[in-house]
């Protein structure tokens, strides 16, 4: 086992320090066991002498397991650490809201049967929100320049529709890993889409950008591309960014709330 490390009850552990399903062989439910017997964290994980429901030989393995990961976090490796984690309990990254995040959104037009992306917007880390638009910048190019270094895409209901249209039309498909907030807004009790959401939250838009239907997107890229409306062009801009924008809102608050359900499970 590379390094000693000593259990201090006064130390408070982070949310990732307490994720067991890290290991392999461990889910949710073996997690659990292992909070309930006291293990609250790798520390405590470490120092245990046994471990009910686990041999002697594989607690070792384990123990290795675990501090190869603690090696990771140390150096500051999240997309690693990422991909130990099951995809529904990534959310358990989302403590640091860095650059190696990006919020993307984006707006699509349907020509004919084809549905062609017209706007992207990328809020990465604490810098600006940048929004790509079809005729001006939006290319592969650009929009892979604009993540380059980016560990996680996150987005709403980005799995079923933003990603797989950008793929279609021919955005690579091996970028950064998704982190798809509908699935962990509902189990955090945020059921619905982004608009019903954002109600709940409290999050308020200018009421001209509180249109959500494909038609009044459609309308407004329409008068901008047939007529050159450049209000109409602003607008759509603008309610593509509000949509970014709510996402790391969102990543927050959904943070807040499974990290509490989490760390209140784990002290029991």
């Amino acid at each position: 086992m590379s390094g000693t490390y000593k259990y201090s009850a006064m130390r408070t552990a982070s949310v990732l320090e307490r994720s067991f399903v890290m290991l392999p062989g461990v889910g949710r439910r073996t997690e659990q066991s292992l909070w309930r017997q006291g293990i609250s964290d790798w520390d405590a994980f470490l120092s245990a002498q046994n471990v009910c429901g686990i041999s002697a030989a594989r607690l070792e393995s384990l123990r290795e397991h675990v501090c190869a990961i603690r090696d990771l976090e140390a150096v500051g490796k999240l997309r690693e650490l990422g991909g130990l984690l099951p995809s529904g309990e990534r959310w358990r990254l989302l403590r640091s809201w860095d650059s190696r995040f990006a919020a993307m959104d984006i707006e699509v037009v349907r020509v004919g049967h084809a549905i062609r992306p017209v706007m992207v917007s990328l809020l990465r880390g604490q810098q600006d929100c940048i929004t790509l638009i079809r005729g001006d910048d939006l290319t592969w190019k650009n929009l892979g320049k604009a993540l380059s270094g980016v560990d996680f895409l996150v987005t709403f209901n980005g799995s079923s529709f933003d990603l797989p249209i950008l793929i279609e039309n021919g955005f690579p498909a091996d970028g950064p890993m998704q982190l798809d907030l509908r699935r962990y807004a509902a189990r955090s009790g945020l059921p619905g889409g982004l608009k019903y959401i954002e109600g709940k939250l409290g999050i308020r838009r200018p009421r001209e950008m509180e249109f959500s239907t494909s038609e009044q997107v459609s309308y407004l890229w329409r008068i901008w591309e047939e007529r050159g409306g450049k209000n109409a062009l602003d607008l759509l801009t603008s309610y593509n960014r509000c949509d970014t924008s709510s996402l790391v809102r969102l990543a927050e608050e959904i943070y807040s709330r499974l990290s509490r359900e989490l760390l209140r499970k784990a002290s029991c």
